[in-house]
């Protein structure tokens, strides 16, 4: 298929934030390496990692001037030496952590890569590899039919103070197996409070609400569970075959219909900078897109 020497992308020029996203429309298209493919992103995904690039908090992100967006879906068009699990004309959803989605193309890590299922759209599959769906969740209050629809038993107002207190109270005083901390600031603490003690863990993805710290004292004495760091880009790098078994996981709960599609609030390319300026304010509801 015939692949043009340049497209138009956002460029972000600064390290102020995504107001400084800038449409360009000379980028110049990339070339797939070994293990890499080349897609044509048919929507590209907003997640939190953008905006933490855009503001020079996401430790080792890429560097202005750089093309944004970590998470695309869209048709293969090339690939890189070494592919033999993705041939051109599949659609895939996958994560580049060092940008580049919103764009006409992109280039992805093809271990980071996975099919779109069959019967979805490209941007239906967004959220795949980067969102995961929880039991016991916290949102805002105007969110909350909207998690419960997406099959959270039990959804806590995210600002309110006792959210410790009432995963207790859910789990007869034990304490969650399994935390999945994305906001960081003092909702850590309350993280760490309401994980059960001993054999249970805290695994954190996300610092959306600033940054945390504990201490080995804190370890010892106050919170006696697993704490685990998780980036999913290193993941796919560093154990990809540990990705792949995951992803496999997943697919499974797809088959089985226990997760099912769902439909992004799309945005224009060139609205990229309103689309993380809503993110980034809490304004938003559900998976956002930006449409090349």
């Amino acid at each position: 298929m015939s692949i043009p020497a340049t497209m138009r992308a956002l460029q972000q020029t600064s390290l102020n934030g995504p107001q400084d996203l800038r449409l360009i429309t000379d980028a110049p298209v990339p070339s797939p390496g070994p293990g890499e493919v080349l897609i044509r992103v048919a929507a590209a995904g907003v997640n939190f990692v953008d905006i933490s690039q855009a503001r020079g908090t996401f430790a080792g992100g890429p560097q202005p001037p750089y093309l944004a967006g970590i998470e695309g879906a869209g048709e293969v068009t090339a690939i890189g030496e070494g592919v033999t699990a993705l041939e051109p004309g599949a659609h895939v959803i996958g994560v580049g952590m060092g940008g580049g989605a919103f764009a006409e193309y992109m280039v992805l890590p093809a271990a980071a890569a996975v099919p779109v299922p069959t019967g979805w759209t490209d941007g239906q599959a967004l959220g795949l590899v980067v969102n995961w769906p929880t039991v016991i969740a916290t949102a805002s209050p105007g969110k909350h039919a909207v998690v419960h629809a997406l099959g959270a038993d039990h959804v806590f107002d995210s600002r309110r103070g006792d959210l410790a207190a009432e995963v207790l109270r859910l789990t007869g005083g034990t304490g969650a197996d399994l935390v999945l901390e994305s906001v960081g600031g003092a909702t850590l603490d309350a993280s760490l409070a309401a994980t059960k003690r001993v054999t249970g863990r805290v695994i954190v993805y996300g610092l959306a609400g600033g940054e945390a710290t504990i201490s080995n004292w804190e370890l010892v004495y106050k919170h006696q569970v697993h704490l685990i760091g998780l980036n999913l880009g290193i993941l796919i790098q560093a154990a990809p075959q540990t990705f792949g078994e995951v992803m496999g996981q997943l697919f499974e709960l797809l088959a089985a219909g226990v997760l099912g599609p769902s439909q992004p609030t799309a945005y224009e390319l060139a609205e990229g900078p309103k689309a993380l300026a809503e993110l980034e304010a809490r304004a938003t509801i559900g998976k956002l897109a930006l449409l090349p």
